[in-house]
């Protein structure tokens, strides 16, 4: 009998403590996401460049971005996008499942390039910082 109890004691711990990772999960999801829409909406400024069309990465595979206005969605090797352009920069959240991985700002230096950085911080810091390039593969 009391073999038996502690059997049910220790399923019921065990299914309130996938409840609680659970919770723990979504929270830290949700935060994820709430910090890279706010670190996108700080990017205020008219767009001055437009990087709509294919691109290729040596590191990140072939890319495609569609803007409108200031709004660029696409994907990144395979990494659906989501991001704006602010000035004359880029401002782009990669994510995998819903969980933004990827902060990425880039320039367009030349109509045929896009260079930059990206980091795995959202949002984006500095202290993780890699290098990122994307040569123009095809028609704008």
């Amino acid at each position: 009998m009391k073999g038996g109890l502690l059997v049910a004691l220790a399923v019921a711990a065990s299914f309130i403590g996938c409840q609680s990772i659970r919770n723990f999960s979504q929270e830290r999801y949700s935060r994820n996401n709430e910090f890279g829409h706010a670190w996108i909406s700080d990017q205020i400024f008219p767009a001055e460049i437009n990087i709509s069309g294919s691109w290729r990465s040596r590191d990140w595979g072939d890319t495609f971005f569609s803007q409108t206005d200031r709004t660029i969605k696409g994907h990144l090797g395979n990494y659906p996008v989501d991001g704006v352009v602010s000035g004359s920069k880029a401002y782009l959240l990669a994510s995998s499942g819903g969980w933004y991985h990827y902060s990425i700002v880039l320039e367009m230096p030349a109509p045929h390039l896009l260079i930059g950085y990206y980091s795995r911080s959202i949002p984006y810091r500095s202290s993780t910082r890699r290098d990122i390039r994307l040569d123009r593969a095809g028609p704008p």
